[in-house]
């Protein structure tokens, strides 16, 4: 009877989960969308965040149903908490270049900025935007914070570049289709046909891969014809230096086909032209190479002859959070991953917790780890070497785009079409492994100036602010689920916030 309980809540607890969702009318505008840009600083060791400015844009391209985030994947989110009731209303995951930067020698021996950017629906009311890094245990933290007022006279409304965009195949409304805008790197004025071509080339290179081909519906590709002053793209092995939009270059980390932009304001200003989820930048050159950053963007070459394959594997990337499942030992992106905890990356696992990735799928009596040999071709399993690494690291099947640019494996497929699924106007269910209670006590804005708001679960309680001596400098009664604590005389400087035993620690300046 007991056993027969505890599966019923379950089995209600995830009706919950699958049915779960934010009004979007409730909480944000109809039309528009807000961005938020920002810097990321710092070294090896760590980072901090520097804030830019809020911009309102004319598009939002993504799902008003699946607001919060059913995946759990990048090595960044962006969460948005309403700022009169501490509730959670929107949640996304994506990767940075910032972060892959934080692995090579030259960090480990200088700071530097690198352009961020975070688009959501537009706000109808005060919101928090808060910006969270997956540690090397794999948990999310929460390390900036600031808050939206939709009355702020700075929040602006300018576009930076304004371009005319092309329908190049369109099959429905922004808010229940997959929306990729196609941005042009190095192509001039009179290059602009040739560019139209590409993007083409480029839909019809889905229109043919699967499994996009069978969800081709479900995709919308505009271009945005933003002519650059030059044509091609930098080569710094070469000396070729290419005045162009998105100032994309190849020899990112000193890896030759490494083609990617560290100009990350200019790819969203450009892209703001259009409705998007999916940002894809065709580079004007026959040189192999690309890039791919989940919910950051794509980067290929236009004319190379493996184009169409780098295609579709970077947009594996950008789309799906989905790992490079080849063995490359000097490789510093080797570095971000911990083998005593399960990868984000949902096709590849250090088996520490293999029932959480794709076990389901693997036929009785094939062994875990699965031997690399011929007789396993075409079957799941576990086989070793992946995500960089040769030992310790596993993948779904020998062959896959993500790996030698075969088709894609079994659980990458299944992948790429929960997250078409998600892209859609009806809601998605979300695993219960993802869903983590929102924290018990919250501080917000992070870093403060003027005053803090301290977000608790319950009314009454004291809070204590304490310095970096360990000197309580403050207390304050909680008067509310939602307190608003001055903290304009506090000298600037690190601090922490107790309540019933918790802490939180924010940044005075």
């Amino acid at each position: 009877m007991k056993k027969t309980y505890v599966t019923l809540l379950l089995c209600m607890f995830s009706l919950f989960l699958s049915a779960q969702s934010v009004n979007f009318e409730q909480f944000f505008l109809d039309e528009g969308s807000l961005r938020m840009d920002v810097f990321q600083c710092g070294n090896s060791d760590g980072s901090h965040y520097v804030f830019e400015r809020f911009v309102i844009e004319p598009y939002f391209g993504g799902s008003k149903v699946n607001l919060i985030d059913p995946f759990n994947y990048g090595t960044n989110r962006v969460k948005v908490i309403d700022a009169q009731t501490n509730t959670l209303i929107y949640s996304r995951g994506y990767n940075t270049l910032f972060r892959e930067w934080q692995t090579t020698d030259e960090a480990r021996v200088m700071e530097r900025c690198y352009e961020e950017s975070v688009s959501i629906p537009l706000p109808r009311n005060e919101v928090y935007v808060i910006l969270e890094i997956r540690n090397f245990d794999g948990e999310f933290e929460e390390v900036f914070s600031k808050l939206y007022e939709p009355d702020e006279m700075f929040n602006t409304t300018e576009q930076r570049y304004v371009f005319p965009v092309q329908d190049i195949m369109v099959n429905g409304a922004p808010d229940s289709k997959v929306d990729i805008v196609i941005l042009p790197e190095g192509y001039t004025a009179e290059e602009m046909p040739q560019f139209i071509q590409h993007c083409q080339n480029l839909a019809n290179v889905f229109a043919q891969a699967e499994p996009f081909a069978s969800h081709i519906n479900e995709f919308n590709f505009r271009a945005v014809l933003a002519p650059s002053e030059e044509s091609g793209v930098d080569i710094p092995a070469s000396h070729i230096w290419k005045r162009t939009i998105l100032n994309s270059h190849f020899y990112t980390f000193y890896i030759d086909r490494y083609c990617t932009t560290r100009n990350y304001f200019s790819v969203k200003d450009v892209a703001a032209n259009a409705p998007y989820d999916q940002i894809y930048i065709l580079v004007n050159s026959s040189q192999y190479g690309g890039g791919g950053f989940y919910n950051f963007y794509s980067m290929s070459t236009a004319g190379n002859m493996s184009s169409s394959s780098v295609i579709v594997h970077e947009f594996g990337h950008a789309f799906a959070g989905l790992a490079d499942e080849y063995e490359e030992p000097d490789n510093p992106l080797a570095l971000l991953y911990n083998l005593d905890v399960e990868p984000w990356e949902p096709n590849i696992t250090t088996l520490v917790d293999f029932e959480s990735k794709w076990a389901d799928l693997v036929s009785p009596g094939t062994p875990i780890p699965t031997p690399n040999t011929n007789q396993y071709n075409n079957v799941v399993g576990a086989f070793e070497g992946g995500g960089y690494l040769s030992q310790g690291m596993y993948r779904p099947q020998r062959n896959c785009m993500m790996r030698d640019y075969a088709p894609f494996c079994a659980v990458c497929y299944r992948t790429l079409e929960n997250m078409i699924e998600a892209h859609s106007d009806h809601p998605v269910s979300v695993k219960t492994d993802y869903v983590l209670p929102e924290p018990s006590l919250r501080v917000c804005p992070n870093p403060a100036t003027d005053f803090i708001d301290v977000f608790v679960n319950q009314e009454g309680g004291q809070a204590e602010i304490i310095d970096i001596n360990g000197k309580t400098v403050m207390t304050v009664q909680l008067d509310s689920e939602v307190n608003r604590v001055v903290v304009s005389e506090l000298p600037n400087g690190v601090y922490v916030i107790r309540v019933n035993g918790e802490t939180k620690k924010f940044v005075k300046q």
